[in-house]
């Protein structure tokens, strides 16, 4: 004799599974109205630009509201955590066996916690695992200049500009040649065009 389900148990899986129904049909519904809005913003561009390298954020503010202000959240350096915070941190100080840990990494030399976007570059610039840019011990060498110009790539936008500036063929973006460079040779190139309008 199959055993039957008491009255209550079947009113319990039939409300859970309307709830559950009810929430597919959310996620779906949200989903829609995502993939609606990505193809709103692309045909609806209120920005034309002329080059397809645009380094400056503030160019994109008005097609990418959202994003744009998240963006911009990140030069609000006030929040506190134990685990991380929007400050400045030598995490170093705080931990030194790390320095051990990354013995032979650049991180070894400077490690702070990141601030957020707005502050990468200015962080870049300053931060010694990136050598010591243009800082002369003699008359033929420079100290530091030990990372390739490859480092800028993690936080420079105006790259894909360098890169097609230093190929061979102006049109065609070779990045062989940006490689090539050390970092203190890009440095007062990347991120240049950032802050003009």
């Amino acid at each position: 004799m199959a055993k039957q389900l008491k009255k209550w148990q079947g009113w319990a899986l039939f409300g859970g599974s309307m709830i559950v129904v009810f929430l597919l049909g959310l996620l779906v519904s949200s989903l829609m109205e995502r993939r609606a809005e990505v193809v709103s913003v692309f045909n609806n561009k209120r920005t034309v630009f002329e080059d397809s390298i645009v380094a400056q954020n503030e160019k994109f503010k008005a097609d990418y509201p959202r994003e744009y202000e998240t963006w911009a959240m990140t030069e609000d350096t006030t929040f506190k955590s134990k685990y991380n915070s929007s400050q400045e941190v030598d995490v170093l100080e705080q931990h030194p066996e790390m320095v051990v840990l990354w013995a032979g990494y650049a991180f070894s030399r400077h490690y702070n916690t990141p601030r957020g976007h707005k502050h990468a570059l200015e962080d870049m610039r300053k931060i010694l695992r990136t050598g010591n840019p243009g800082i002369q011990i003699t008359p033929d060498s420079i100290a530091g200049d030990m990372q390739p110009a490859t480092c800028w790539t993690c936080k420079g936008p105006d790259v894909p500009r360098m890169m097609r500036e230093l190929s061979a063929s102006k049109s065609v973006m070779d990045p062989a040649n940006f490689y090539a460079k050390k970092w203190s040779e890009l440095g007062a190139e990347c991120g240049v065009l950032l802050h003009q309008a």
